[in-house]
């Protein structure tokens, strides 16, 4: 990394970007180069988190919402087609299911069990 530094550090005062300094010096600014440029990569990411978090705060009920509305009239487009389909002509046989009661048992069906009471007197 050293190398690297002095290798860069000789082509930037051969081309006259930095002046004439020391090389504590300049290592100190590339340090604090660093940390600054750290720190905006992190404002950047804070802001972009927030940013998304609070655009889907107020896309996503909309997408929910309008989601659930196209299932609903969808369902509902079904339904209409459906009763729609049941059209009556003349001579065809319908048949109406009308709501089953529930059975009721007699007592002549099925086997019947007597049971006996015990007394516990003793």
């Amino acid at each position: 990394m050293w190398k690297i530094f002095k290798v860069s550090l000789s082509l930037c005062q051969n081309f006259v970007i930095l002046p004439r300094l020391k090389e504590s010096t300049i290592m100190e600014l590339y340090i604090l180069l660093n940390i600054v440029s750290f720190f905006d990569l992190l404002m950047i990411l804070l802001v972009l988190y927030y940013g998304f978090k609070f655009l889907i705060r107020i896309i996503a009920p909309r997408v929910v919402d309008n989601a659930a509305n196209k299932i609903y009239q969808d369902m509902q487009n079904r339904a209409g087609n459906s009763n729609q389909s049941r059209t009556v002509r003349k001579g065809d046989m319908t048949i109406d299911y009308s709501n089953k009661k529930p059975k009721q048992f007699g007592r002549s069906d099925g086997d019947y069990i007597e049971f006996e009471e015990i007394d516990n007197k003793k």
